[in-house]
């Protein structure tokens, strides 16, 4: 198989590598995002979906830090409202894009379920 042939093959087989398992919906939640192995710089991140699904969010940030296969703690949906509950998951970052706004594109699949905790203000 030549070049034209290996890039005419490599072009049809990435469609269906990247198909998603779940239908998406545009909504706005809020979540908060944070590390699950923080380093150096640890961060948490509260931010509006851009869409959702069952298994997976989609949101955009501003920080450099999110790289692909990177492991987060997601609460989804998130909520200040005291007795709210939250649920959290883990997360890997699947894709980063990168945003005509300068921000860039955040695709987290949601592999486990935590805890499902109530917000309580710190005091």
């Amino acid at each position: 198989m030549g070049p034209e042939e290996q890039r005419a093959s490599a072009t049809a087989n990435a469609g269906n590598d990247g198909r998603r398992r779940m239908a998406r919906t545009k909504i706005a939640q809020t979540i908060r995002v944070r590390p699950s192995m923080p380093m150096q710089n640890n961060f948490d991140d509260v931010a509006r979906t851009l869409n959702a699904s069952r298994t997976g969010i989609y949101f955009a940030a501003r920080r450099t830090e999110y790289c692909k296969d990177m492991r987060l703690f997601v609460t989804y949906p998130f909520s200040t409202t005291p007795g709210t509950l939250n649920q959290e998951f883990v997360g890997r970052v699947v894709r980063v894009d990168e945003l005509a706004d300068g921000r860039r594109g955040i695709a987290v699949e949601l592999l486990t379920p935590l805890q499902v905790t109530p917000y309580e203000p710190s005091r």
